[in-house]
């Protein structure tokens, strides 16, 4: 009989021993998770921050440039008078774009736009192909 109260006692201990080890399990799990939101939240931080302060330098070289002086540009009819004319004096498209700071598909345009220009002040007012 003291045999079978043994077992039970000893049933019942790994019983309390079963139940705390999960609970322990269970403990450990949330642990983890806690620590994977943690260092979820620390890099939102980070990437929070980092915009932060990138946003803060483009306003704070917003408001330097704002009392600069800006260089005005000439006109569009201005730009494509220029460009008309240093190509009818026979300078080559990769030269004008250098000193006009303008790409080539630019200046292209320009001229095309010259030349209906031109063919409208010369009378020519039928349709014009570009």
């Amino acid at each position: 009989m003291l045999t079978y109260i043994l077992l039970a006692a000893m049933a019942v201990i790994n019983a309390l021993q079963l139940v705390l080890l999960i609970k322990l399990g269970r403990r450990i799990t949330s642990a983890e998770r806690v620590h994977e939101r943690l260092s979820h939240f620390a890099e939102a931080l980070t990437l929070l921050t980092d915009t932060t302060e990138q946003g803060l330098a483009n306003v704070a070289a917003g408001l330097t440039a704002f009392g600069q002086k800006t260089a005005t540009r000439s006109t569009t009819r201005a730009t494509t008078r220029r460009i008309v004319t240093a190509a009818k004096k026979g300078r080559a498209v990769s030269t004008i774009a250098a000193e006009e700071a303008l790409s080539e598909s630019e200046i292209r345009l320009h001229l095309e736009l010259g030349g209906a220009a031109v063919m409208l002040a010369e009378g020519n007012h039928g349709a014009v192909r570009l």
